[in-house]
Protein backbone atom coordinates (compact mmCIF):
# COMPACT_ATOMS: atom_id res chain seq x y z
CA UNK A 1 0.00 0.00 0.00
CA UNK A 2 2.89 2.35 0.76
CA UNK A 3 4.33 1.77 -2.71
CA UNK A 4 1.03 2.86 -4.28
CA UNK A 5 1.02 6.02 -2.17
CA UNK A 6 4.62 6.83 -3.12
CA UNK A 7 3.89 6.25 -6.81
CA UNK A 8 0.81 8.46 -6.55
CA UNK A 9 2.82 11.29 -5.03
CA UNK A 10 5.61 10.91 -7.58
CA UNK A 11 3.18 11.17 -10.48
CA UNK A 12 0.93 13.91 -9.11
CA UNK A 13 3.26 16.31 -7.28
CA UNK A 14 5.51 17.57 -10.14
CA UNK A 15 2.64 18.58 -12.47
CA UNK A 16 0.66 20.01 -9.54
CA UNK A 17 3.58 22.22 -8.55
CA UNK A 18 3.89 23.45 -12.11
CA UNK A 19 7.41 22.13 -12.53
CA UNK A 20 6.80 21.25 -16.18
CA UNK A 21 4.63 24.17 -17.36
CA UNK A 22 6.99 25.20 -20.12
CA UNK A 23 7.17 21.66 -21.52
CA UNK A 24 5.09 20.73 -24.52
CA UNK A 25 1.61 19.18 -24.26
CA UNK A 26 3.12 15.88 -25.40
CA UNK A 27 5.21 15.76 -22.23
CA UNK A 28 2.02 15.99 -20.15
CA UNK A 29 0.56 13.00 -22.01
CA UNK A 30 3.82 11.12 -21.53
CA UNK A 31 3.70 11.92 -17.82
CA UNK A 32 0.20 10.45 -17.59
CA UNK A 33 1.21 7.32 -19.51
CA UNK A 34 4.28 6.97 -17.31
CA UNK A 35 2.08 7.09 -14.23
CA UNK A 36 -0.12 4.36 -15.69
CA UNK A 37 2.93 2.22 -16.40
CA UNK A 38 4.23 2.69 -12.84
CA UNK A 39 0.89 1.70 -11.30
CA UNK A 40 0.57 -1.30 -13.62
CA UNK A 41 4.09 -2.48 -12.81
CA UNK A 42 3.57 -2.13 -9.05
CA UNK A 43 0.26 -3.98 -9.19
CA UNK A 44 1.71 -6.74 -11.39
CA UNK A 45 4.70 -7.31 -9.13
CA UNK A 46 2.47 -7.48 -6.06
CA UNK A 47 0.11 -9.98 -7.70
CA UNK A 48 2.99 -12.09 -9.02
CA UNK A 49 4.53 -12.31 -5.55
CA UNK A 50 1.15 -13.21 -4.05
CA UNK A 51 0.63 -15.92 -6.68
CA UNK A 52 4.11 -17.34 -6.17
CA UNK A 53 3.54 -17.55 -2.41
CA UNK A 54 0.17 -19.24 -2.90
CA UNK A 55 1.77 -21.78 -5.24
CA UNK A 56 4.62 -22.44 -2.82
CA UNK A 57 2.22 -23.10 0.08
CA UNK A 58 0.03 -25.36 -2.08
CA UNK A 59 3.07 -27.37 -3.16
CA UNK A 60 4.20 -27.85 0.44
CA UNK A 61 0.71 -28.97 1.46
CA UNK A 62 0.50 -31.41 -1.44
CA UNK A 63 3.90 -32.91 -0.55
CA UNK A 64 2.45 -33.86 2.84
CA UNK A 65 -0.25 -36.08 1.33
CA UNK A 66 0.10 -39.83 1.84
CA UNK A 67 0.15 -42.22 -1.11
CA UNK A 68 -3.37 -42.40 -2.54
CA UNK A 69 -4.52 -39.38 -0.54
CA UNK A 70 -5.98 -36.38 -2.33
CA UNK A 71 -7.49 -33.06 -1.30
CA UNK A 72 -11.26 -32.72 -1.45
CA UNK A 73 -11.62 -29.12 -0.36
CA UNK A 74 -10.25 -26.56 2.06
CA UNK A 75 -11.74 -23.83 4.19
CA UNK A 76 -10.36 -20.65 5.68
CA UNK A 77 -10.83 -20.85 9.42
CA UNK A 78 -10.24 -18.60 12.39
CA UNK A 79 -9.76 -19.27 16.05
CA UNK A 80 -12.96 -18.16 17.81
CA UNK A 81 -11.23 -15.22 19.53
CA UNK A 82 -9.73 -14.00 16.23
CA UNK A 83 -13.00 -13.94 14.30
CA UNK A 84 -12.85 -11.04 11.82
CA UNK A 85 -15.41 -8.25 11.77
CA UNK A 86 -15.18 -7.24 8.10
CA UNK A 87 -15.03 -9.05 4.77
CA UNK A 88 -11.49 -8.00 3.73
CA UNK A 89 -10.08 -9.39 6.99
CA UNK A 90 -11.79 -12.71 6.30
CA UNK A 91 -9.71 -13.22 3.18
CA UNK A 92 -6.46 -12.92 5.14
CA UNK A 93 -6.64 -15.96 7.40
CA UNK A 94 -3.43 -18.00 7.43
CA UNK A 95 -5.33 -20.95 8.95
CA UNK A 96 -6.83 -23.63 6.73
CA UNK A 97 -8.90 -26.69 7.49
CA UNK A 98 -8.39 -29.17 4.65
CA UNK A 99 -10.46 -32.27 4.01
CA UNK A 100 -8.88 -35.19 2.19
CA UNK A 101 -10.22 -38.60 1.29
CA UNK A 102 -8.31 -40.02 4.30
CA UNK A 103 -8.78 -37.38 6.99
CA UNK A 104 -8.83 -33.82 8.20
CA UNK A 105 -5.80 -31.51 8.31
CA UNK A 106 -5.20 -28.18 10.01
CA UNK A 107 -2.63 -25.89 8.35
CA UNK A 108 -1.13 -22.58 9.43
CA UNK A 109 0.20 -21.25 6.12
CA UNK A 110 2.76 -23.92 5.17
CA UNK A 111 2.96 -25.60 8.60
CA UNK A 112 0.86 -28.70 9.26
CA UNK A 113 -0.52 -28.32 12.80
CA UNK A 114 -2.28 -31.69 12.90
CA UNK A 115 -3.76 -34.39 10.72
CA UNK A 116 -6.21 -37.06 11.85
CA UNK A 117 -7.92 -39.92 10.02
CA UNK A 118 -11.70 -39.83 9.61
CA UNK A 119 -12.14 -42.94 11.75
CA UNK A 120 -11.28 -41.21 15.04
CA UNK A 121 -12.90 -37.83 14.34
CA UNK A 122 -16.18 -36.39 15.56
CA UNK A 123 -17.27 -32.94 14.40
CA UNK A 124 -19.86 -30.88 16.27
CA UNK A 125 -21.33 -27.46 15.47
CA UNK A 126 -22.45 -25.07 18.21
CA UNK A 127 -23.29 -21.40 17.64
CA UNK A 128 -21.35 -21.03 14.36
CA UNK A 129 -18.31 -22.79 15.79
CA UNK A 130 -16.93 -26.09 14.60
CA UNK A 131 -15.60 -28.34 17.38
CA UNK A 132 -13.21 -31.09 16.28
CA UNK A 133 -12.88 -34.11 18.59
CA UNK A 134 -10.37 -36.90 18.09
CA UNK A 135 -10.80 -40.10 20.08
CA UNK A 136 -13.01 -38.31 22.63
CA UNK A 137 -10.68 -35.32 23.15
CA UNK A 138 -11.43 -31.79 21.93
CA UNK A 139 -8.51 -30.85 19.69
CA UNK A 140 -9.76 -27.67 18.03
CA UNK A 141 -12.45 -25.00 17.81
CA UNK A 142 -12.85 -22.96 14.65
CA UNK A 143 -15.02 -20.31 13.12
CA UNK A 144 -15.22 -21.34 9.45
CA UNK A 145 -15.29 -18.68 6.76
CA UNK A 146 -16.91 -19.79 3.59
CA UNK A 147 -20.20 -18.52 2.29
CA UNK A 148 -23.37 -20.58 2.09
CA UNK A 149 -23.27 -23.37 4.64
CA UNK A 150 -19.64 -24.42 4.81
CA UNK A 151 -19.97 -26.00 8.25
CA UNK A 152 -22.81 -28.21 6.99
CA UNK A 153 -20.63 -29.14 4.04
CA UNK A 154 -17.80 -30.23 6.34
CA UNK A 155 -20.17 -32.25 8.54
CA UNK A 156 -21.72 -34.02 5.54
CA UNK A 157 -18.29 -34.81 4.07
CA UNK A 158 -17.04 -36.15 7.39
CA UNK A 159 -20.11 -38.32 7.85
CA UNK A 160 -19.89 -39.70 4.30
CA UNK A 161 -16.15 -40.38 4.49
CA UNK A 162 -16.41 -42.01 7.92
CA UNK A 163 -19.18 -44.34 6.68
CA UNK A 164 -17.20 -45.10 3.52
CA UNK A 165 -14.09 -46.01 5.55
CA UNK A 166 -16.05 -48.25 7.95
CA UNK A 167 -17.51 -50.30 5.07
CA UNK A 168 -14.11 -51.24 3.69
Amino acid sequence: MRSYAAASLATVVPPALGLYEDASGLFGVSWGLGALVVFTALFSVKQARKGAETGRVAAIRDEGLATGEYTLTQYKVFLPDDRPKSSPEREESPLTLRTTNLGLQHWDNDVLRWSHPWAGLRLVVEDELLFVHHEGQLIARFWVFTPFGAIDEILLAADRLQRHRSHR
